[in-house]
């Protein structure tokens, strides 16, 4: 007895798996190299070691997947406004937050100019030309290629969550803390403003308005010396 061939459906259905497989290793690979970057940025400073690997993965997802990407670049007026406000929202938070914080944990004031330190390998200048295609290319390979993996495996609350748990942990080899714990605070933010704007723009730019105003116009703390 001859056997029916595949419907369509069954075919569909048997190639989703390999699809989903091919996701999912592209997703652990940018995830390891990021990680790999943080190891590096533990001896050579977070701009050469994060902030390098942070633009190579962003090229590398878009030559991978640039059509998809693209498409979730394309900026629309509310969503520039969501990441406008999310981004003074954060940055404002951050302000508010932080000095009651320094007080009741000492050991949290050291920590943040250390990190200052280690984002200060660069020029002022030169920190502020590389801040934007830095931030496109963290954005691309996190909230673009790792969530978005996740996010059809799990769904898509487990999918931010998930993603911005290993965003944190992919920070941890740079050695403070205080970096995984930012991470992970603002991965969720950013994870869900990826989820329910359905693109990358107000992840984008709330992220670049954050960083700039944190890491550049407004710091936290001066590095030491």
């Amino acid at each position: 007895m001859k056997r029916a061939p595949p419907t369509a459906t069954a075919t569909a259905t048997a190639t989703t798996p390999a699809k989903l497989r091919r996701g999912d290793v592209l997703a652990l690979v940018f995830a390891l190299a990021w990680a790999g970057g943080a190891l590096l940025a533990s001896r050579v400073g977070m701009w050469h070691g994060v902030g390098a690997v942070a633009l190579l993965l962003g090229v590398a997802a878009l030559a991978l997947d640039g059509r998809r990407l693209a498409a979730l670049l394309r900026p629309r007026a509310v969503q520039l406004a969501i990441g406008v406000v999310a981004g003074a929202l954060m940055a404002g938070a951050t302000y508010v937050l932080y000095p009651p914080v320094a007080r009741a944990l000492p050991g949290i004031a050291t920590e943040t100019e250390r990190l200052y330190s280690a984002f200060g390998a660069l020029s002022p200048s030169l920190s502020a030309l590389a801040l934007a295609p830095v931030i496109l290319g963290e954005e691309l390979v996190w909230r673009g290629i790792v969530q978005d993996a996740l996010t059809r495996r799990f769904g898509t609350a487990a999918g931010v969550v998930v993603a911005a748990t290993l965003y944190a942990v992919a920070h941890a080899p740079v050695g403070s803390m205080l970096l995984v714990a930012t991470a992970l605070a603002c991965g969720l933010v950013w994870g869900a403003l990826r989820a329910v704007t359905g693109n990358l723009v107000a992840t984008l730019v709330s992220h670049l308005l954050w960083d700039t105003l944190v890491l550049l116009l407004v710091p936290l703390a001066r590095p030491p010396g």
